[in-house]
């Protein structure tokens, strides 16, 4: 408990130091950018705004926010190393792993304050512009999603290692099935919306990519909601239902057949989506912005641990550096697939094939090793990329939350285990 509390006096030094820095002015300069994308107005149309202002303020936080963990961890334990400030913080006492845990501490405390006075800031803005807006703007929505708890395929047949997971041809028993369960009716409007996405094919067509289907929506009491849709593989479409089917029991069943004589039809759990009625917006922003500040922990911690033997200005180029192969990790994951491709062929081709760009195969396999070993080391910041999901008036479940925090656990852990190592051995005469 004493280690504790140490901890914690040095995560509120910390803060106190940043207020002292005036490092809150920077929610002046996020202020003033997020006002600037009025100037884009007229070039927009109304309904067009709201997804404006959202990647807007979106973006504008994530680099402020960065700006501020990276110059501030970088030059914190750099400059009590140069101006002998650690002396006499360690003679408290307080061990030298524990002034590593409290700065960063601190410092993750002071990126969640940034974090959630941005949101406030773009929450007081979109509300301000749909006031003075005409009725063409579009209302502030965010609706919470629900899967299927069971996902099964009668007289079909489980897919390994593919995109969907269950498959199904024509047939009066074969049919995809979503089983929902303790469902709210009180949790939906009037008419219930869903989403399904499916891969459609065909017996004699390996070309087939549209489709029809049978959806039949049905509850235990018997009741029952058909129709038939056309669909083209992989789109999202979405249908709408009486909400009255959700009975006391809470369940559903969604079936799909497919209504082609010839016709496969596969997908998954996931693609079948329920929509619960809207909730406040603003709640489901802050739930958003908790991605952001997963992110920004993973930057601070890198830039925070190379600070203890490293120079600041080397600490931030690092924490930089981390920032972009994150966030164009996707670019160089495919890159690497399709180096590893060209490669193979090149390999078991009888013939002498060229390589891409005319580049000799030994560059380019170094090329995708070193990509796949940084890439194996940094996430992938997708993962906390919010637009994903506000762009579609989607709220960010609590699970997806869960998931994105045990990606940027282990990088984080390692971070930190690693500063408070070298702290512990550091020796600050040197």
């Amino acid at each position: 408990m004493a280690a504790l509390g140490r901890v914690w006096a040095i995560a509120a030094m910390t803060l106190l130091e940043a207020s002292r820095r005036k490092v809150f002015t920077i929610l002046l300069l996020f202020g003033a950018a997020l006002l600037s994308s009025i100037l884009f107005f007229p070039a927009v149309e109304v309904e067009a705004r709201l997804r404006l202002i959202e990647v807007w303020a979106l973006r504008a936080s994530a680099i402020f926010t960065a700006i501020v963990g990276l110059f501030l961890a970088g030059f914190s334990l750099p400059q009590d190393f140069e101006t002998k400030r650690i002396y006499l913080i360690v003679t408290k006492p307080i061990s030298k792993s524990l002034v590593f845990l409290g700065r960063y501490l601190g410092y993750t405390m002071l990126l969640a304050v940034f974090i959630l006075s941005m949101g406030v800031l773009t929450s007081v803005f979109l509300r301000s512009v749909k006031l003075v807006s005409s009725d063409r703007f579009p209302a502030l929505v965010a609706y919470p999603r629900l899967r299927a708890r069971e996902f099964s395929s009668p007289g079909g047949a489980e897919l390994v290692d593919q995109q969907a997971q269950r498959v199904v041809g024509f047939g009066p028993n074969k049919v995809l099935v979503w089983d929902f369960k303790h469902l709210s009716r009180s949790s939906f409007e009037q008419t219930a919306r869903m989403q399904a996405r499916l891969i459609f094919g065909a017996e004699n067509d390996i070309y087939r990519s549209s489709g029809t289907v049978e959806v039949r929506i049905l509850n235990a009491a018997g009741g029952k909601h058909a129709m038939i849709l056309s669909m083209n593989t992989n789109e999202e479409r979405e249908f709408s239902f009486p909400a009255d089917l959700i009975g006391e029991d809470g369940g559903l069943r969604v079936e799909i057949r497919t209504a082609d004589a010839d016709g496969v039809i596969a997908s998954s759990r996931e693609w079948m989506i329920l929509y619960e009625k809207s909730m406040l917006f603003e709640l489901a922003f802050a739930r958003g912005l908790l991605l952001i500040l997963l992110q920004s922990m993973i930057v601070l911690s890198i830039t925070l641990m190379s600070s203890t033997f490293l120079s600041a200005p080397l600490s931030i180029l690092l924490g930089i550096l981390l920032y972009l192969v994150g966030s164009v990790h996707g670019y160089v994951r495919e890159g690497s697939r399709d180096i590893d491709r060209s490669l193979a062929e090149i390999r078991l081709s009888k013939e002498k094939l060229p390589t891409p760009e005319g580049l000799p195969a030994g560059l380019l396999w170094f090329s995708t090793m070193t990509s796949k070993m940084v890439l194996a080391a940094v996430p992938d910041f997708a993962h906390f990329d919010y637009s994903v999901w506000l762009l579609k008036d989607h709220v960010v479940s609590w699970s997806e939350i869960v998931d994105a925090a045990s990606k940027a656990l282990a990088p984080i852990a390692v971070m930190v285990a690693l500063g408070t190592v070298v702290m512990m051995f550091k020796d600050f005469d040197r």
